[in-house]
């Protein structure tokens, strides 16, 4: 859905080689993937009066059927 200021985009993130890395420790810290390691992101952007494109809203479905493989 598009119009001239406003517009939806939905995707899907694969976050299985996504790690959290302890800064002090410099320690990686590995989840097994999992059906949780998909995302379905549900984006609304919007024009500013400056015509920059802004997020509005952000819906995320961690582990949807959609984006698992």
């Amino acid at each position: 859905m598009v119009d001239k200021d406003t517009a939806a985009l939905a995707y899907c993130a694969d976050e299985s080689k996504a790690f959290d890395k302890l800064r002090k420790s410099d320690k990686v810290e590995k989840n097994p993937v999992s059906k949780d390691s998909y995302v379905a992101y549900n984006t609304r952007v919007q024009r500013t009066t400056q015509g920059i494109w802004q997020t509005t809203s952000l819906l995320s479905d961690r582990g949807s059927d959609k984006c698992t493989p």
